[in-house]
C-alpha cells in the first residue's frame, strides 16, 4: 500500500498516488510504502528511481547494507523497536531521500511514522528538506528509546529490591526480558550511530540538517552509556538472584543433612538388633524390644540437643 502526502513547512495534505505529477511541483513528496505489491515496486521505481531492497539486505547487519550513496540520492536501512506484549521486535525500515522525494518501506506499523504523521498534520513540525523529514522520524525514535530506558531503569531498580524478598520463576522471567530489552535497545542506538556518522559526511545533506543530525548522534551516545550502566546492573541483579538461589539450597541440603545424621545411629541399632543369627543372646530376652527402642530414642534425642546447641538447626 502506498500513501502519498505533500509536505511544505508546516503543511501537509495526503494525496492519492494518480496526483503524483501535480502534487510534485507543490513541495516535498512523502511516499509512505507499507507491505508494497509488485505493481507498486514498478511504479516506485519508474517515478522516483527507487530499487527495492530485498528483505535479505533489510535484516543485514553489514553497514554497507544499512547507508548506500549513489549519485543523488540516499538509501538507508535502519531498525525500529516495536514492543508487542512480551515479545521485542526490531523492525527494518527502509528510507529513500533522493532531491525533493523521500520513501519510507516497511512491513509492519511503525509507532515513530504514525507519532511523526500526526505531528505533521497538527503542524508542530516545520519541514525545509527532504532529508528533514528523516531527522525528525529518528528524533522521534531517539526520544522514545531514551523513555524506555527511563522506564528500564526504574523497573532494574525495584526489581533490585525484590530479589531479596523473593526468588521466583517470574522474577527470572521478567529479568530474563528486562536483559532482552536493553540489548535490543543498545543494537539499534549502536546501528543508528554508524548511520549518522556516515550521513553527516554527506555532501548531500544540508547544513541545518547535519546540525539536528549532531544533536541526535550525542543523544545517541549518551543513551549508549545507559545501556551499558544497565547491562551492568542486570548483571549483578543475575549474580545476586543465583547467590540466594545458592544459599537457599545450600539450606535445605543443609537441614537434610543434618536429619539424616541425627537419624542414622537409630537405623544402625535398628539394623543391629534386625539381625536373626542363631547365636544372639538378644533374640531371647524379653526385654530387648523396649530396650532397643529407648536406645535408639536416646540416641536421636542426645543427636538432637547436640545438632541444636552447635546452630546447626
Amino acid at each position: 500500500m502506498i500513501k502519498l502526502y505533500v509536505v511544505s513547512g508546516k503543511k501537509v495534505e495526503e494525496r492519492e498516488v494518480d496526483e503524483f505529477e501535480k502534487a510534485r511541483r507543490e513541495g516535498i513528496i512523502w511516499i509512505d510504502v507499507s507491505d508494497p505489491s509488485e505493481r507498486e515496486i514498478e511504479w516506485l521505481k519508474k517515478t522516483v528511481n527507487f530499487e527495492m531492497p530485498s528483505k535479505q539486505v533489510m535484516g543485514d547487519i553489514e553497514i554497507s547494507s544499512k547507508y548506500i550513496e549513489s549519485g543523488n540520492s540516499i538509501s538507508i536501512n535502519t531498525s525500529f523497536i516495536i514492543q508487542h506484549r512480551e515479545e521485542i521486535i526490531a523492525e527494518p525500515v527502509f528510507f529513500f531521500i533522493r532531491e525533493r522525494y523521500f520513501v519510507t518501506l516497511h512491513y509492519r506499523e511503525i509507532p515513530s511514522l504514525m507519532i511523526f504523521l500526526s505531528r505533521l498534520k497538527a503542524g508542530r513540525t516545520f519541514i525545509r528538506f527532504s532529508e528533514s523529514l528523516l531527522a525528525e522520524i529518528l528524533n522521534i525514535e531517539v526520544d522514545r528509546i531514551g523513555d524506555r530506558l527511563e522506564i528500564l531503569g526504574r523497573r532494574i531498580k525495584n526489581i533490585w529490591k525484590q530479589i531479596f524478598v523473593e526468588q521466583s520463576e517470574e522474577l527470572i522471567k521478567d529479568i530474563a526480558y528486562y536483559d532482552e530489552l536493553n540489548i535490543t535497545l543498545r543494537e539499534s542506538i549502536n546501528e543508528k550511530t554508524r548511520i549518522l556518522s556516515h550521513f553527516l559526511k554527506s555532501p548531500l545533506i544540508n547544513a541545518q540538517t547535519k546540525r539536528e543530525m549532531r544533536v541526535l548522534f550525542d543523544d545517541l551516545s549518551t543513551l549508549l552509556d545507559y545501556t551499558s550502566f544497565y547491562m551492568e546492573k542486570i548483571d549483578s541483579i543475575q549474580n545476586s538472584l543465583l547467590g540466594l538461589i545458592t544459599i537457599r539450597q545450600n539450606e535445605a541440603v543443609k537441614v537434610f543433612t543434618v536429619l539424616a545424621a541425627i537419624f542414622l545411629p537409630a537405623t544402625l541399632i535398628a539394623s543391629i538388633f534386625g539381625m536373626n543369627f542363631k547365636h544372639m543372646p538378644e533374640l531371647e530376652w524379653r526385654y530387648g524390644y523396649p530396650y532397643s527402642l529407648a536406645l535408639m530414642f536416646g540416641v536421636t534425642l542426645a543427636l538432637l540437643l547436640w545438632v541444636r546447641k552447635k546452630g546447626w538447626l
